[in-house]
């Protein structure tokens, strides 16, 4: 199947660009379409499954159909906007001929049908012809001979004569060989009518010596005389002779009177005592359904009886109703008495005889077909290979795909995935092509079975360039969704370049690259409060290992890293992503999504026109300036941890002073300017109440985490120092008054419903450095107390 997907797209992809015509019935679209799908019953025929072969068998039908219906209906189209003018002869001698050919090509719906009959001959249930005999009954002729020969009597049974009615007759029997022969033969001929082929069937009764049965075959062939339709080709070059000086010149040919030729065919169909395949054999020249339905085994074979019977009702009503050629219809040149109405009694004209329209007619066929309770008829009617074959006959290409979203969305789990992706690819192909040819289809329903047909390539592993090139055939909405879809296929595992060229092919095939990064990351991080537990508070750790879940959030925003276009996406997107690890108690994860940003995101982010940018680029470095902080603490608990052993020399000790008063400076400083500036009190926008809302309380929640955690380890930085800088100590104790200062609140942080009350820890530890004051002799300063 894998590399079905890719053949059709490549044959699509040509005739979208122009390469390759739809309906050029040598190497279009549909025939390339059809060869796919040969090729595929041909590998199937060397691994036999019958399930299979019926499917591809039933599509390849389908693509021929579309094939001769839209040659036709499309002509229609051209014919209509250049109307040839329309014939007012009522010479009565114009040969049938001449007048069936006129009366198609002014009947649209005609055309259509004798395509529709063509179609249906190009796909006989069977055809094993029987072999070629020469002479006639050889084996009764020989018995007969032989009793003659020596005076012996007929074996009973067997006829005595052997004229081609003695059996109907009552004469008697054929021998055995002969009668099986015979029905072999019959059926053969019927086969051939069944394919189209009737001069191979009367070819066939010539070389088997029955020339009388050839001549009674060829009864339907409408007359033509070339004296009275000069300039026209009647039949074609076939009927050139050479006359006195191999001048070439056309003679008349067919039949004068063929509605007695058909009534005769029609009285042979209705005899009981023949054969059935002969039956079927004369009622299916004559128009006659009732006769040919007994040997009609498939749905083909009883939709082509139906078919072929109402093309043959249509033409008679035709000629019995025309003025032109009345002579040779009526034996008579008078105008028509009824005004050119047909004779509703007349068997040969039908249903036409009564005025039924074709189209109404085949909707009632239909649904007869659909009613009939005969073996697996009924079954093969329901198909939905052969339910499209019945709308696109109607022409109701939109009731078809409506009905078919609708039958999808019900019965999809009941059906095997195989089954779904295969009609998934016809139905998508079928929409395709019809939009080639300017077809109108309903829009959901098109995009629906297209969207659908897209998550098939999906889990069938296709590559990114197909998928892209279906997305592309969406509408724009449904184009964005369905190849964001495809992109979070591309899990935490795949590789930075590979995501990178898989985004990137979407631009190739037309579709909006931004629109789609954007989606994609909105579908990782939707809902994401829901899919990850709510954790209890743990102790802050900024450097714990991140895990699968977080990587997957993480790297969603790579999506919105390949292209400048979506760098201020990727900064709301950022923003938003670690509020929500900071608000979650998981600063790891915060930390490192920051660190994995690309750097040029804040110069190209500032360059955007919208207008919340400033906000975000204020959040984005609010949230750096507290990693920053905490980077500075880290590099000096590495120094501290690594302190020089007792007795060292005072150089060491120096040095190592030194070095821890410039880190302490650097954390001091910075964790001041954090706490001193209104950090993360940021104004509200966008236009949804509600994500405002949430956007204020995650800001709110995560200064209740973080200011308190920064202001206790800049605090036991600052009195664990104090023991070399004894300075720091002051420091500690002027930080509680930075804290209880009105100008910052800080001292709010720390009372939350969540967090419980920090405060009293806080001031402990102020406590224990107030005592280490005054035990150092240091005078305090006032530290304001709550």
């Amino acid at each position: 199947m894998q590399d079905v997907y890719a053949a059709f797209s490549e044959q699509l992809l040509r005739a979208q660009q122009g390469e390759v015509a739809v309906l050029n019935e040598d190497d279009g679209l549909l025939v390339r379409w059809t060869a796919i799908c040969e090729d595929k019953l041909q590998q199937l025929s060397v691994d036999f499954n019958p399930d299979q072969v019926d499917a591809w068998t039933l599509e390849r039908n389908t693509w021929q159909l579309v094939q001769a219906l839209y040659s036709e209906r499309l002509s229609e189209t051209r014919r209509a906007e250049s109307p040839s003018p329309a014939s007012t002869s009522k010479n009565p001698y114009t040969p049938p001929i001449t007048v069936v050919q006129k009366l198609i090509e002014n009947d649209k719906d005609l055309i259509e049908l004798a395509a529709i009959r063509d179609w249906l001959h190009s796909i006989p249930t069977s055809l094993n012809p029987a072999e070629i005999r020469r002479g006639y009954l050889p084996y009764t002729k020989n018995k007969l001979k032989q009793a003659r020969r020596t005076g012996a009597p007929v074996p009973r049974g067997l006829v005595d004569e052997l004229d081609p009615d003695a059996v109907l007759r009552g004469a008697g029997r054929l021998d055995e060989d002969d009668a099986t022969y015979e029905r072999a033969l019959l059926r053969s001929l019927f086969e051939y009518v069944r394919a189209g082929e009737l001069d191979l069937a009367i070819d066939m009764c010539r070389q088997s010596d029955q020339s009388w049965r050839a001549a009674s075959l060829s009864g339907g062939n409408l007359w033509w005389d070339p004296s009275l339709a000069p300039g026209e080709d009647g039949y074609g070059d076939e009927m050139d002779v050479y006359g006195p000086g191999g001048l070439a010149e056309k003679r008349a040919k067919g039949v004068v009177n063929r509605r007695l030729w058909k009534m005769m065919c029609r009285k042979m169909a209705a005899a009981p005592n023949v054969d059935a395949y002969e039956r079927a054999l004369y009622g299916s020249i004559s128009g006659d359904i009732t006769s040919v339905l007994p040997v009609c085994n498939s749905w083909e074979d009883h939709l082509w009886a139906h078919v072929n019977a109402l093309f043959e009702s249509h033409l008679e009503a035709g000629l019995s109703t025309s003025s032109e050629g009345r002579f040779w219809i009526h034996g008579s040149v008078k105008d028509l008495v009824s005004g050119g109405a047909a004779d509703v009694e007349d068997v040969l004209l039908g249903s036409a005889g009564k005025g039924a329209g074709i189209r109404k007619e085949l909707e009632g066929v239909f649904e007869r077909l659909l009613r009939v309770d005969k073996g697996e008829l009924g079954a093969q009617a329901k198909n939905p290979l052969r339910v499209s074959q019945t709308y696109l006959i109607l022409g109701k290409i939109g009731d078809l795909l409506t009905s078919f979203v609708e039958r999808l969305e019900v019965s999809a789990g009941e059906t095997e995935p195989e089954t779904i992706a295969h009609l998934l690819r016809f139905f998508a192909h079928l929409i395709l092509v019809l939009r080639l040819l300017k077809q109108p289809l309903p829009d959901y329903a098109a995009n629906r079975i297209l969207e659908a047909y897209v998550h098939v390539l999906e889990a069938n592993d296709q590559d990114e360039d197909l998928i892209a090139f279906y997305a592309s055939n969406l509408d724009s909405s449904s184009a964005i969704e369905s190849y964001a879809r495809f992109l979070l296929t591309f899990g935490p595992d795949s590789d930075r370049a590979s995501r990178q060229a898989a985004l990137l092919k979407a631009r190739e095939h037309g579709l909006e690259l931004a629109k789609i990064a954007c989606r994609t990351v909105e579908l990782i991080l939707a809902d994401i409060r829901e899919e990850l537990p709510v954790e209890e508070p743990s102790a802050f750790d900024a450097y714990a290992r991140v895990d699968g879940r977080q990587l997957e959030l993480i790297r969603s925003l790579e999506w919105l890293t390949f292209d400048h276009s979506t760098y201020p996406e990727a900064l709301t997107q950022a923003n938003a992503l670690t509020r929500f690890f900071l608000s979650t108690d998981k600063p790891h994860a915060a930390r490192d999504l920051l660190f994995k940003l690309p750097s040029d995101l804040l110069p190209s982010s500032a360059a955007s026109e919208r207008e919340e940018q400033t906000t975000q680029i204020r959040e984005y470095l609010d949230y750096s300036a507290f990693f920053a902080c905490l980077e500075k603490h880290t590099r000096f608990a590495e120094i501290w941890a690594r302190k020089p052993r007792p007795g060292s020399s005072k150089l060491d000790q120096l040095q190592f002073r030194d070095g821890v008063a410039t880190l302490v400076d650097d954390f001091y400083s910075a964790a001041l300017d954090l706490l001193e500036s209104d950090w993360l009190k940021l104004e509200g926008y966008g236009e949804d109440e509600l994500e405002v809302e949430r956007r204020a309380e995650e800001l709110s929640q995560i200064r209740q985490l973080l200011i308190p955690h920064l202001v206790m380890t800049l605090h036991h930085t600052l009195y664990e120092t104090s023991s070399i800088i004894s300075s720091n100590l002051q420091r500690a104790l002027d930080l509680a008054n930075v804290v209880a200062d009105e100008r910052y609140q800080l001292y709010l942080e720390f009372v939350t419903e969540r967090g419980g009350n920090k405060i009293g820890e806080y001031l402990a530890q102020v406590r224990l450095a107030s005592l280490a004051a005054l035990e150092g002799g240091n005078p305090l300063t006032v530290v304001a107390s709550r």
